[in-house]
């Protein structure tokens, strides 16, 4: 089937929800992905975040063969080895004690928030969760309310109540918002859908602080700074912080479709029997591909990682000599160079496709780099290379 043939079929039957690149995707390996032409990329999307092993990974994919060809899928009737075996693995490395696995993020960040108001009721409490004002959770109705996308609330209104907003990275207007009717925080320490925008550490670290001196829980979505993207296992690390909950989801299975939700002991058992549950959730495939990423981590990636997203953050900041380059933000593997207005990041995501890269763009005219965690040096090089090249022919 050639181009045209795939975009009519998709123009004909798919709901008209995506704006797709004129690009049809056959295969990857390595860091890389090949269209149906022949043509290679080198991948600085990863799936937005996601293929933190790249393709075609030999361990992670002899793990998923395996268990395709014994157990994929049981429900949550019944007990599986792999599952008792991840979810041991994940409580030890996160330092969690308390999990629920899903099938993705939105589902995460649904179970969070479900949780908490668990954890009120159970507290005889009806309370209010603040959120950030640019914020990104998820296409469910309440993830959506959470969402700083005024936009979409208008469009799918009336949405749940219980949710309230406080301006991004502003501490004052935090405090001014942290009534007595929160009863929790949900918040990105990277906005990565808001345009790769960092929390401050002070923010962090004052908000963490307030809230605990309050009783009020600390929830983060790790679902896209989580599974080593930032060079700790999660971005909540680098800032001497413990949530209550952590959301993850995206590179957590290394593309096969996964979420969990991690909890305190003591907000974790907020739920009864029968409170929350998925059928697809924490299957046995899931688990088998999401163990094999949490090992290969373990392993050396997670320092890896950490190492070659220093050398990236290096070589994004020589980029702040052209005028029209309004701000580079980020951290470890997840980057974003914010272009003035005048110059359109689309056209910069287009060209470097032409030049055999892919990368995307998010709010506010940002170009984002969340590449697998296996990219290469000589992969960065060949990125920022390409990156000045069309900088430097730039006319703003």
């Amino acid at each position: 089937m050639n181009m045209n043939k795939i975009k009519d079929a998709e123009s004909l039957h798919y709901m008209p929800v995506f704006s797709r690149d004129s690009l049809v995707l056959e295969r990857g390996e390595g860091n890389c992905l090949f269209d149906i032409n022949g043509n290679k990329y080198v991948d600085f999307v990863a799936g937005i975040a996601t293929n933190i092993l790249g393709y075609n990974h030999p361990e992670y994919t002899d793990a998923v063969c395996a268990q395709v060809k014994k157990l994929m899928h049981v429900s949550n009737h019944y007990y599986t080895e792999i599952q008792s075996q991840y979810i041991t693995r994940l409580c030890e490395a996160s330092g969690f004690p308390r999990v629920f696995l899903c099938n993705s993020g939105a589902e995460a960040n649904e179970c969070a928030i479900k949780l908490a108001r668990c954890y009120f009721k159970n507290h005889g409490a009806d309370k209010t969760i603040l959120y950030a004002e640019g914020s990104f959770h998820g296409r469910t109705l309440a993830t959506l309310t959470v969402t700083g996308n005024t936009a979409q609330h208008e469009r799918y209104s009336p949405l749940p109540q219980g949710f309230k907003s406080f301006k991004y990275n502003d501490f004052s207007d935090f405090k001014r918002n942290l009534t007595d009717d929160v009863g929790a925080v949900m918040l990105e320490t990277i906005q990565g859908e808001g345009g790769v925008r960092p929390f401050s550490n002070d923010f962090l670290v004052n908000a963490y602080a307030l809230c605990k001196s309050k009783g009020i829980l600390f929830i983060v979505d790790e679902v896209q700074t989580g599974m080593g993207r930032t060079g700790t296992l999660f971005s909540f690390e680098h800032f001497g912080i413990k949530p209550d909950v952590i959301t993850m989801a995206k590179g957590i299975a290394g593309g096969i479709p996964m979420g969990a939700c991690l909890a305190s002991e003591e907000v974790g058992t907020a739920f009864s029997l029968g409170d929350h549950g998925s059928t697809f959730g924490g299957n046995a495939l899931a688990c088998a591909a999401a163990d094999k990423v949490l090992e290969i981590l373990q392993n050396g990636l997670l320092e890896r990682a950490a190492q070659i997203g220093e050398y990236f953050g290096n070589k994004l900041a020589h980029f702040s000599k052209y005028n029209f380059i309004k701000d580079i933000r980020g951290m470890g593997l997840i980057r974003g160079i914010e272009l003035d207005t005048k110059v359109p990041a689309a056209a910069f995501e287009g060209k470097l496709r032409e030049k055999g890269y892919l990368v995307n763009v998010t709010r506010g005219n940002t170009l984002r780099f969340i590449p697998p965690l296996t990219i290469t040096k000589e992969e960065i090089d060949g990125l920022t290379c390409a990156l000045d090249s069309i900088c430097a022919n730039t006319n703003a």
